[in-house]
Order: structure tokens, then sequence, then C-alpha cells
């Protein structure tokens, strides 16, 4: 009798969870566009307020640098909430981001180059009453990363943010060059917005697309998706590639897993630089999940040293549509400047192919350096 009773409470809470499932994803399908949503419930009787520009700081958990990290091995914070709750309105217009780098001992700014990666991602994403265009699970916003520490959207654009759901980010440091070292260090970010009140009128909003290279680890031979009669198991678990939450992780059910495709092979956003040049091209046309044309206006990118260029690419033009360079330091390991965009008007067609292609060329003969090649683009609602 307990067998059975076990066995119905199974069956009964798996039904349960299934049809919770069910409800969750047909809420979630049901969600309107932010256009759509910002028509209906966001007041126009407000048009003519002065506009004024806000700001946020929140400082990150301490992050102890005690010997040599390279990028993405340091030491990391994997969430610092961004509390909302004191703004009175519903919806904000992030307008940038900004993060700086300090010695915890004696709170003085120091160098970006203990600064590996700070990803600003959205709270509660399913949960928010417009649908969120971004891929992924973390519903990335921004990435600041050494050599690009402040992002500033175009002006009159914004991306809008549902305060009941507040923000989150992560922190990771870095050091490529300082040994011997004990430093307590800690970030400290900045968010930039207006509130609806008092945002410029008829602001356009932008959502963040963060489509990025990868290379193949393990399968057969051939492109992504290529059919082949051979069957390969996979060489890891698809998007842990790292001890960091750089890479941006998809869920287990999404209809595309950029780390795995349906034939067997493999793929990773981060790779072991050889000691010579490399350039390395990925079809990028399911990242962008573009369901209608639509216009790029800003773009960034996160590269480790060594980087010299990402490049963006029509393929069904043969076109580069964009190119955003890397600076690294004549003297250290590190990346000086990766260049960022803001004055964009990049038409992305839906039925176009699209690619990103990444160059490096690694002159250390220290092991353990890799690469990694993202662009966030800012894609116009």
């Amino acid at each position: 009798m307990v067998f059975i009773t076990l066995r119905f409470m199974l069956n009964y809470l798996v039904l349960f969870l299934f049809a919770i499932s069910i409800v969750g994803c047909v809420e979630i399908e049901n969600r309107p566009n932010f256009k759509d949503w910002q028509k209906e419930n966001l007041s126009q009787s407000l048009i003519g307020l002065e506009p004024r520009l806000d700001s946020l700081v929140v400082k990150s958990d301490i992050l102890n640098i005690d010997t040599i990290y390279r990028s993405m091995t340091g030491p990391y914070s994997s969430f610092t909430l961004v509390d909302l709750s004191d703004i009175k309105e519903k919806v904000i217009w992030l307008t940038g981001y900004q993060c700086k780098v300090f010695n915890a001992k004696n709170d003085q700014q120091i160098l970006d180059d203990y600064l590996c990666h700070n990803n600003l991602n959205y709270g509660e994403p399913d949960s928010y009453p417009w649908d969120i265009k971004t891929l992924g699970s973390e519903k990335r916003i921004f990435t600041l990363t050494a050599g690009q520490t402040r992002i500033a959207l175009p002006t009159g654009t914004g991306i809008p943010i549902y305060t009941p759901n507040n923000l989150a980010f992560f922190s990771q440091a870095l050091n490529h060059n300082t040994f011997p070292i004990n430093m307590d260090t800690y970030q400290e970010i900045t968010i930039f917005f207006y509130s609806n009140k008092h945002a410029p009128n008829e602001m356009k909003a932008l959502y963040p697309q963060t489509p990025f290279v990868t290379t193949q680890i393990g399968g057969p031979e051939g492109g992504f998706n290529s059919p082949t009669s051979d069957l390969y198991s996979p060489v890891l678990i698809c998007g842990i590639d790292s001890n960091s939450s750089c890479h941006i992780s998809y869920p287990p059910n999404a209809k595309y897993n950029p780390y795995a495709d349906d034939y067997g092979r493999t793929y990773t956003g981060h790779w072991k630089l050889s000691k010579n040049d490399e350039v390395w091209t990925t079809n990028i046309t399911n990242m962008l999940n573009l369901t209608e044309n639509a216009i790029a206006m800003a773009a960034g990118s996160h590269m480790h040293p060594y980087a010299e260029k990402l490049e963006l690419w029509d393929l069904s033009k043969n076109q580069k549509l964009h190119e955003l360079g890397a600076s690294n330091y004549q003297n250290k390991i590190g990346l000086s400047t990766i260049e960022y965009t803001s004055k964009l008007n990049i038409s992305l067609k839906k039925n176009h192919q699209y690619a990103l292609r990444s160059y490096y060329n690694c002159s250390d003969s220290t092991t353990g350096h890799t690469g990694m090649a993202n662009m966030c683009l800012y894609i116009q609602e």
C-alpha cells in the first residue's frame, strides 16, 4: 500500500508540474512586446516634464587577489542585488553602465587590469509583463571588462526595466601581471537611467542581444547541424566551460543551443590560444533570433588579451557590417581599449545569415591564455 501511495503521489506531482509548465509557457508566449505593453500601460500625459538623468551606485562583494589569475580564472561574486525598490515608478530607462575597481583596504580606485568582467542582468526576466527578446538564461544587459569600463547608449534611447523585479550583477577579478600580491578588491557599478516620468520625449526602446564566437571541441566534422550518419557523445556538459558565469548559458529546453547541435558536435565559447594568428568564424543567425527586420544602434564587445578585432558579417551579401577593434598594452599583458560604438544604424534582415569573425595574435609563450569574443548589439524594439 505504501508503494502504491508513493507511486500515486509521484504521478500526481509529475502531472501537477507538467500542468504548471504548460500554464507558464502559455503565459510567457502571450506576453506582448514592449511597444504594445507601453501603449497600454505607460501614461502619455507626462510629456513636457524636464528630463532628469538619475544614477544608482552599488558595490560588489570583496574579491581577494592573491596570485596570477588569467582570464576567467579569478575570484568572483555570482550575484549582487541592484535594489530598485526606492524607485517609485514601475519603469525606468537604462541609458548607461559603468564599473570601477577599488582597493578595499583604502577605498582607492585601481587600474582596470584587475577587472575580468562585470555583467548586469535582468532580475526575474520570466515574470516581466512584456516579452524580453534577449536570449540566454540570465538575460544579460551589459558586460564591462578591462579596456571597456563604461557604456553609454545613443542619445534618446534606453533599455526599459521593470523595477519591481530589480537587477543583479556578476563580478570577477583578474590579474595577469602583478606577483606577489595579496589585495582585497571590490567592483563599484553605476547604472544611469531615466525614470519614465522624467525621460526625454519619444524614447526609443532597445534590447541587448549578445552573439558570440564558438569553436568546436567534439563530435564529427562539418558545420553546425550538418547531417551525418555517425553518432557521437558530447565531451562536456554544454555551456559549462569555465569556472565563471561569463559564458551565456541556454536552458536545457531551448530550441537552439549554440554549445551542441543535433549530431553530437559540441562547442565552447572560450578556447585556449595558440602562439600564432587565429581567425575564427561563427554563424550567429540563430543567436540574433530576428523575428522581424531590425536596426542595431550600438555595439560593444568582451574580448581577452591578444585580441585584435571582432567583425560582424552579413553572409547573405558577403558584406562586413561592422568592426570593433582592440588595443593591447606593449609592456604588459592586457587590453588597453576595446572599441565601443554608439552611433550605428545597421540594418538586420530576418531572412539573412550573419556571422562573427574574431582575430587573435598571442605573442606570449606562457600557457593558460584563452580567447573569447562577444559582440553585444543594442537593437531597436
